[in-house]
């Protein structure tokens, strides 16, 4: 690392990933894509349920909060932090297969090194 400007690169001249990360970054893009869906159906419910729903929606709840209330605020909070940690769990499992296959895969003359 350095505090010097280094330029620019094009993307166009970087080499293709190799097999493992493309796999790695396809398998994050779809566990992503799905628990992101999942928190957008759960938004947009709340305008669902506020429309169709009214008297259930502002009926009083907890503390005095109204339904709508309760579900944007704690239970978006809740899900947010669920989905945080399945995804890093996920991440770090799928990290964890790979490494281990990797060093199956590693011949036995290494001389060592630094990866990334």
């Amino acid at each position: 690392m350095t505090d010097q400007p280094l330029g620019t690169m094009d993307a166009d001249s970087l080499p293709p990933l190799d097999k493992e990360t493309r796999h790695i970054m396809k398998s994050e893009l779809r566990t992503g894509i799905g628990l992101s869906t999942i928190y957008y159906v759960f938004i947009f419910f709340i305008p669902i349920i506020n429309w169709y729903l009214k008297d259930f929606a502002f009926s009083q709840f907890w503390g005095g909060m109204s339904v709508t209330w309760f579900l944007t605020t704690i239970v978006g909070m809740v899900m947010a932090f669920l989905i945080a940690y399945i995804h890093t769990k996920r991440y770090e499992k799928r990290l964890a297969l790979y490494d281990a296959a990797s060093h199956l895969e590693e011949p036995a003359n290494n001389r060592g090194g630094t990866s990334a």
